[in-house]
């Protein structure tokens, strides 16, 4: 919405440089400067704003008044001169009497004028003279009000400020603005600068960190059903969708699942099969803690390590034995589990 004027460059070599930096930071720097600038004149502007609105809705009102007076003007001499006229003479009766219904018809749309200003109109109370004094008073609160036109707020703007200029402190890593208001006044204000790659609808580092753990078992698809049913959403905020777990992927650098190559881990599903058994047996086998096994979060599949298979307390369930639990469980709600040390 600003004008921003950018400008940087190495100084040993007298290089001049565009700066590159997203805007709606910097629109929110900016906007809160203006208003806590204005703010001192905010309970005033809306006394002034709140006689305006009562001076235009009378002077509208008294318009009205005043068409409809003359309207019931005209509509009284029509008709007098209509009774004054010899009935014998047609002609000019006839023509006295369109007169007279023209005058009746512009009465009534002058009477419907002034009903519409008063039924469409609210009365300006008590309550909402407190009301426009509060976001006088906050003008943050007017500011980001929905119906607060955007075409106003750039007048305002523009009314205000002269320019901004911006440079970059690379040390701190900072935006360097410096505000010309009209008028001569100067300010200057200093904005954290992102790192390259890094802005506000960057996706969390815990959802790419469980996507990384996620692809060693999990397709695309079914990564982005897990990360929805956990609540998860994108960057942007949106729920995630296939192409939206690949294009995480590529900007991370995080290979695809290969279900056909070398596996670290196997799911619940791929162990049965593996064991050739039915998979409740193998999540019998997890619950009592026979089978090692570890989930990255709720809802995600569970890890196993292909040669804990082979344990011999896991033969010995298979082929009949007892079923003891080790030790006890990990309360319910907890979202991460820590993998069980074979024994």
């Amino acid at each position: 919405m600003p004008r921003y004027h950018c400008r940087g460059g190495n100084i040993n070599h007298g290089v001049e440089f565009c700066l590159s930096f997203g805007g709606l930071r910097a629109d929110q720097t900016v906007v809160g400067a203006l208003l806590e600038a204005v703010q001192p004149s905010g309970v005033e502007a809306a006394l002034r704003a709140w006689e305006q609105v009562r001076s235009d809705r009378n002077h509208q009102r008294r318009t009205f008044e005043l068409a409809l007076e003359k309207a019931r003007y005209e509509a009284e001499r029509a008709r007098r001169q209509y009774d004054c006229v010899d009935p014998e003479n047609r002609l000019v009766a006839a023509e006295l009497e369109a007169r007279w219904n023209v005058a009746l018809s512009q009465q009534a749309q002058a009477e419907a004028r002034v009903q519409s200003l008063d039924s469409t109109t609210p009365e300006l109370s008590e309550l909402s003279r407190q009301r426009l004094l509060e976001l006088g008073a906050h003008l943050q609160a007017a500011w980001d009000h929905p119906a607060a036109p955007v075409q106003l707020k750039k007048r305002i703007l523009r009314t205000v400020i002269e320019e901004i200029v911006v440079d970059v402190d690379e040390a701190k890593q900072e935006l360097v603005f410096r505000i010309h208001w009209n008028g001569g006044v100067h300010s200057t204000l200093r904005v954290h600068k992102n790192r390259r790659g890094k802005h506000q609808r960057t996706t969390d580092r815990q959802v790419v960190e469980l996507v990384r753990e996620l692809t060693q078992v999990c397709t695309d698809r079914s990564i982005a059903s897990i990360l929805n049913r956990l609540g998860y959403e994108t960057g942007a905020g949106n729920n995630w969708t296939e192409s939206r777990v690949r294009s995480l992927r590529i900007s991370q650098q995080i290979p695809v699942f290969d279900k056909d190559g070398p596996r670290v881990w196997i799911t619940l599903a791929d162990a049965a099969a593996e064991l050739k058994v039915h998979p409740s047996r193998v999540r019998k086998m997890i619950e009592h803690e026979i089978l090692p096994a570890r989930q990255v979060v709720r809802h995600a599949p569970w890890l196993i390590k292909p040669e804990d298979l082979q344990r011999a307390e896991v033969r010995a369930y298979l082929s009949g034995g007892s079923m003891k639990r080790k030790t006890p469980r990990h309360d319910s709600g907890q979202s991460v589990l820590l993998p069980v040390s074979g024994s």
